[in-house]
């Protein structure tokens, strides 16, 4: 198959004519693949086709058509979303490229929001009525007019009658001022006390949740909710004792999760006296079962959880070098950290290639970490926090943990090691600003990747500044983020050591992330594509993702780059003088990457996942005048 033929196939396959192959190839301007609005659903046969049903024991099978009415044009655009393939409103619109945001942007854009660009829901058949609702998430604040238009472009475009059905007293509100009919909740689910959403079994620490409390959950807990939330953390089961449907968003992460979720009615009163017990959630049934745990099933539910256990990897407390990063590789993970040692591997090849650099550094191994330990005798304290039976309840565990790092930064490192360490800075890199990095057993793990639990110390200059930035590195393992991700993941607390990358810093003009594979996409059988972000300045605005960067899809094999978003940020981060960073105002909306500095950036992600054994990367990258520079790579965490 020759090449041109090729890229018109998977051209095809994208949605594009053959005949945008020559307008594609080079620029820099994304061609409008916005979806153009679906001929109405016709008959129930078609509604059928795209819609999944949700059970709920012999009380509840609801078939339901998700729906996207995109506000951006003068002409709202009604999108029927095959929801057999798309479980989440913006799955769909991020597969569509209609939105490149995370799911807290988004939802705080999209919901409750007059300003909105999309109005998002669900077309519902109840059987029992033999009619056709439809139905928004219940916290989502609609105006009466907004609820209106909505109706009419829903109504043009399907051929039975809708009636709007409010999942809220404000929603009912509306719908009135609106002068809209409704269906009522006993009307659509018959009246009822309970109703299994989804079947389970769970053993857990009952935990009664009222608004605003959800993030204080543990994967351990039997979360029953007094209102429902727009998101949570992972819990083991979900009751909630406000009547919900099968289709809001936290019915759906129980089913992600495989988790028993249930509405039973007053649940918060009718168990109340079994808060903070270990309890049995069973909804394997038609009724809710929910009891105390005998201690057999918590033993058992103890066994399943330690099953789980991701495999951490084993720490070389003995070795005591201070290793360029040249000097390592992938195998070095046990002395220095899979951060440092695959960054070690990716130096070698930088030496090889010649397309790339590698900022000079050298590691810190755990050896370091644990004579700093003993040094302070914070093993005990260490210890008995692990041992504490308190440790599962949010808000003891972090007054602790911030005490422990507090005593890190307090602590001094042993004589012989911090000269060690700053002679070797001297010897390799000199006086310049260095980045102060985690690379601890448990990142970068191929079953746990921990982006963004542990410290990162930019432009690091004095020897004060530097001893404080270790202890900084090395006491992040024990904040509150680090620790409850390692408890979900089964993590053993016990076995985790901090090593550390000491890396020059490097003042970029731009930097970024790079997946060698699309993130929007990621079975891609029918082409290789690499996603990148970036903005001006360091990258640490990019990673944190508080505004749009600018968002590019490379397709190496037909040399073509899609814009998805240009750069939000009108601020860039540099380093300071003293020390540090400092925010820069810059103009938004600009090109950050050319064209070519595009192209060169792929092929130096492929050279980096053909050396990880063709294994999809994440890469982190950053740019300096024409020079490409790779400060990390890890590989990339597929979703399930």
């Amino acid at each position: 198959m020759t090449k041109t033929i090729a890229a018109m196939l998977a051209l095809a396959a994208l949605g594009f004519a053959a005949n945008d192959l020559s307008s594609l190839s080079g620029q820099t301007t994304a061609p409008d693949r916005s979806p153009a609005p679906q001929a109405g659903i016709r008959n129930d046969a078609e509604f059928d086709r795209l819609a999944r049903t949700e059970g709920g024991g012999r009380f509840l099978a609801l078939p339901q058509l998700m729906f996207a009415i995109d506000r951006a044009a003068s002409t709202p655009k009604l999108l029927w979303i095959d929801t057999k393939r798309y479980r989440y409103h913006l799955e769909y619109l991020q597969a569509k490229y209609l939105t490149l945001a995370d799911s807290q942007t988004f939802n705080d854009a999209n919901y409750s929001n007059p300003k909105r660009r999309f109005i998002l829901g669900s077309v519902v058949r109840y059987p029992r009525l033999n009619r056709y609702g439809v139905e928004l998430w219940e916290g989502d604040l609609v105006e009466p007019a907004l609820l209106a238009d909505m109706m009419r472009v829903l109504q043009a475009g399907f051929p039975a009658s809708l009636t709007f059905k409010p999942n809220s007293d404000q929603q009912r509100e509306a719908a009135g001022q609106a002068k809209l009919p409704t269906i009522g909740v006993d009307e659509a689910y018959g009246s009822r006390e309970e109703l299994v959403l989804n079947h389970g079994r769970a053993v857990g620490r009952l935990v009664v949740v009222k608004e605003g409390q959800e993030d204080t959950l543990t994967p351990g807990d039997i979360a029953v909710l007094t209102t429902m939330p727009i998101r949570m953390p992972p819990v083991a089961g979900i009751v909630s004792a406000t009547f919900t449907t099968p289709i809001n968003h936290v019915s759906l992460l129980a089913k992600t999760w495989r988790i028993p979720n249930a509405y039973r009615a007053d649940a918060d009163r009718r168990w109340a006296a079994l808060a903070g017990q270990m309890v049995l959630l069973d909804t394997r049934g038609a009724m809710v079962v929910l009891r105390m745990a005998t201690p057999a099933e918590v033993k058992t539910a103890e066994r399943a959880k330690k099953a789980r256990a991701v495999q951490v990897a084993q720490a070389d407390t003995v070795y005591s070098g201070l290793p360029s990063l040249v000097e390592q590789d992938e195998s070095w993970a046990r002395r220095t950290g899979a951060k440092s040692a695959n960054l070690g591997q990716v130096a070698q090849l930088a030496v090889r290639d010649g397309r790339f650099t590698v900022p000079p550094g050298f590691g810190i191994p755990f050896s370091f970490y644990d004579r700093f330990v003993a040094a302070n005798q914070f093993g005990p304290r260490i210890a008995a926090l692990l041992a504490d039976p308190r440790r599962t309840e949010p808000a003891w565990r972090q007054q602790e943990l911030a005490k422990l790092r507090a005593a890190f930064l307090a602590g001094k490192i042993p004589d012989a090691d911090f000269a060690a360490i700053t002679a070797r800075r001297a010897a390799l890199l000199g006086p310049k600003g260095v980045f102060i990095r985690s690379s601890t057993n448990a990142e970068d793990l191929r079953g746990f990747n921990g982006a963004g639990l542990y410290d990162t110390v930019p432009n690091v200059v004095s020897a004060e500044d530097l001893a404080k930035a270790v202890k900084t590195v090395w006491g992040s393992i024990w904040n509150d983020r680090a620790f409850a991700a390692r408890e979900a993941a089964g993590i053993d607390h016990r076995s985790v050591r901090a090593a550390v990358l000491v890396q020059i810093g490097v003042d970029a003009d731009s930097a970024g992330v790079m997946t060698t594979i699309d993130p929007f996409d990621e079975q891609q059988a029918d082409e290789t594509r690499i996603f990148i972000a970036a903005k001006r300045g360091l990258g640490i605005r990019v990673v944190e993702g508080r505004k749009i960067a600018e968002q590019l899809i490379y397709r190496p094999e037909l040399e073509s780059i899609q814009v998805l978003t240009r750069s939000k940020d009108d601020v860039l981060l540099h380093f300071s003088p003293g020390g540090g960073v400092e925010e820069v105002k810059i103009e938004a909306d600009r090109p950050v990457l050319s064209d070519d500095l595009v192209r060169r950036l792929g092929k130096v992600g492929r050279a980096v996942e053909e050396v990880f054994g063709n294994r999809p990367q994440d890469v982190e990258w950053l740019v300096v005048g024409d020079r490409i520079m790779v400060v990390q790579s890890r590989d990339y965490v597929r979703g399930r």
